[in-house]
């Protein structure tokens, strides 16, 4: 059965500030990973983190079990940062919304573009559709276990427009530094320009995310109150 521990004022900024926290550690940095060990063997010339890599790299599907597993940590986090119990349905949400997400078109937008358009353009397509794919699911699995479609429909495109923005943003700073991906003159640029917009982008896609499902859950838990109230 759902329940709703008592949240009497929800202080929505500090909501933010661990959601953020949760997400980095929890989505931001596994959806990376990949990207960061080739950064840290590129950097310093350490062959340490080549098992690893090899482990990521020989199975595309590898990343993904990672990040779903990893998801976990962030599902509970939320579900003590909102209240919502049991934190589990928040949990099986997020992986089912996260495998899914990768497995929909909007994730093999490069595939629609290929040939058509610059690579740095058709790089910045395609991690688009990935993040936005991920993240809209992500918002509309949240809705549903909250059996509301007005909450479905607000966390999927917040979230996933949030973090769209968040994400080319960052391709657009790195390319005013000279960073782009594609060009060949900047060493593991686009490992540099992924890891980067992955991390950005999960810390403001869970801080909206947080607030957005704690907004919805106190408001639930409101509702419960007085359908209980008159019941009595």
């Amino acid at each position: 059965m759902t329940t709703f521990k008592p949240q009497i004022s929800p202080h929505y900024f500090r909501i933010a500030l661990q959601s953020a926290l949760a997400a980095v550690l929890f989505l931001g940095l596994p959806a990376g990973l990949l990207l960061w060990l080739i950064l840290l063997r590129g950097n310093n010339s350490t062959s340490a983190v080549d098992p690893f890599i090899e482990f990521l790299q020989v199975n595309g599907l590898n990343k993904i079990f990672l990040l779903t597993f990893c998801s976990l940590g962030w599902s509970f986090s939320l579900g003590r940062i909102s209240g919502y119990q049991p934190a589990w349905h928040i949990g099986l949400a997020t992986m089912l919304a996260i495998i899914i997400g990768w497995f929909s078109p909007l994730s093999n937008m490069d595939a629609w573009f290929d040939g058509k358009l610059p690579m740095h353009l058709l790089y910045a397509v395609a991690m688009c559709g990935i993040v936005f794919s991920a993240t809209s699911c992500v918002g509309l699995a949240y809705g549903l276990i909250l059996r509301s479609v007005k909450a479905a429909l607000t966390l999927a495109l917040t979230t996933g427009l949030v973090t769209v923005l968040t994400l080319l943003l960052t391709i657009i700073i790195f390319n005013q530094f000279g960073i782009r991906v594609g060009d060949g003159t900047v060493f593991l640029a686009m490992s540099r320009v992924t890891a980067t917009s992955l991390m950005l982008s999960a810390i403001m896609g869970g801080m909206v995310l947080g607030v957005g499902f704690s907004w919805f859950v106190e408001n639930k838990q409101s509702d419960n109150s007085k359908d209980t109230r008159k019941l009595q």
